[in-house]
């Protein structure tokens, strides 16, 4: 496809997701750098996409992302983070694409690899690390198709350290020297935990030798440290497995920044307890430069698991483990919900702080008033009663809320 449709692509959706937002988030953060490298002994142009975080925290660093033959990929990550950021799915991360000469990228990527890793090595690489807030070593992502992912086979052997994640689409050129060096380097190093991850199309035939032989190698290594997959891609072909490569790839490199979800009760006591939860994202804020308490997420799913099997032992646990969360609802069908059920188990003292933290946050509410005049109701105090029931149909009429007449019902039964 061309770039153009992806440019039109990414505007598209980064337009739908920040509308609506409270903070709506300009786009102006793609650069563009021409680079004169003496190991190329030629200018080569440098496309790079910060987040849009990255002007406003001065202080927090990010993974890097790189693409060779960015003219083609570099759009690809960059609609994988914005899309997923909606939801928190994926960290914000920098991404750098390497445009290419189609006429010199064949002999640059394996006859002249060692220039090409010397560019990247020693002039690339350290300019984005100075220039930018990057987590450098610790967080570097490769990306190559066809040759420049026989090119990563390359790197990952004679330099290991120099990324930490190696994604190679359709990777042609895994050659016998290049794999005596991957061997080589296995047998007489021990290696910060890599991720290699190898994509093939049913009709590449072609690459299927080469791949078992390097599968081979990690496997004669038992190189429990280093994490390896190769994923038949059933429905794609030789130029259409970059997209799926990138997106399979960072999803399951950034495995461990999705929020936890848990959907039973069960389902966490499977996972652990409290402090499992807490270690999980004392790990994610470590990784990745983040906060690391607990997500809303996690803790709004907690409580409603809690709630909806009616153990209020342990809702009342995660209450106070999360009551910032509680006193701050995203909606205000939460403070509704999360009140009501202190009070059906006779804690009203407990409830009456979430109603009146979401009415502060939503105070034209029909929801909440007409929860509170119910609680008032049942306290006996009908004075309140009245004036949080009338409340309730005001603000129902003006919003035209469906539940309008319930809310009538429930002022008459007063």
């Amino acid at each position: 496809m061309h770039k153009s449709f992806f440019t039109v692509l990414v505007l598209t959706l980064i337009s739908f997701l920040s509308y609506g937002q409270v903070h709506f988030e300009k786009i102006d953060s793609i650069k563009n750098l021409e680079i004169t490298s003496r190991y190329l002994g030629e200018k080569r142009a440098i496309e790079i996409y910060l987040p849009p975080s990255y002007p406003g925290l001065e202080t927090k660093k990010y993974p890097v992302m790189y693409l060779m033959d960015g003219q083609e990929y570099f759009l690809h990550p960059v609609a994988y983070q914005r899309m997923l950021r909606f939801k928190d799915k994926s960290p914000e991360f920098i991404v750098v694409g390497i445009n290419s000469d189609r006429k010199k990228r064949r002999k640059l990527y394996h006859q002249d690899a060692s220039r090409f890793i010397d560019f990247l090595k020693k002039e690339l690489i350290p300019l984005i690390d100075e220039k930018y807030r990057t987590l450098a070593e610790k967080e570097r992502i490769y990306f190559g198709w066809e040759m420049a992912g026989g090119l990563g086979l390359e790197i990952f052997a004679n330099h290991p350290n120099l990324f930490s994640a190696f994604f190679m689409a359709s990777p042609t050129h895994f050659t016998e020297d290049r794999i005596a060096a991957l061997d080589h380097s296995l047998a007489r190093n021990r290696l910060p935990r890599p991720y290699l991850y190898f994509s093939k199309a049913p009709e590449e035939i072609y690459i299927e030798k080469s791949l078992r032989k390097v599968d081979s190698v990690l496997k004669m290594r038992n190189e429990k440290n280093t994490f390896w997959k190769i994923d038949d891609l059933p429905d794609e072909d030789h130029y259409t497995t970059p997209l799926k490569t990138i997106n399979n790839g960072l999803r399951d490199y950034f495995q461990d920044y999705n929020s936890l979800r848990f959907y039973s009760l069960k389902e966490f006591d499977d996972f652990g307890d409290l402090d499992s939860i807490k270690e999980y994202y004392r790990h994610r804020g470590n990784r990745y430069g983040i906060s690391s308490d607990v997500h809303r997420t996690t803790q709004h799913f907690l409580l409603l698991n809690a709630m909806a099997e009616k153990k209020f032992e342990r809702f009342e646990e995660y209450a106070h483990e999360f009551r910032e969360y509680l006193l701050n609802p995203i909606l205000e069908i939460w403070a509704v919900k999360f009140g009501n059920y202190f009070v059906e188990n006779n804690k009203d003292k407990e409830a009456m702080p979430i109603y009146e933290s979401g009415l502060a946050k939503f105070p034209e509410s029909p929801a909440i008033h007409n929860a509170l005049g119910t609680f008032y109701k049942n306290k006996g105090n009908k004075k309140k009663a009245r004036r949080h029931y009338k409340l309730a149909i005001e603000y129902a009429e003006k919003k035209k809320d469906v539940k309008l007449e319930q809310y009538k019902t429930d002022f008459e039964n007063l």
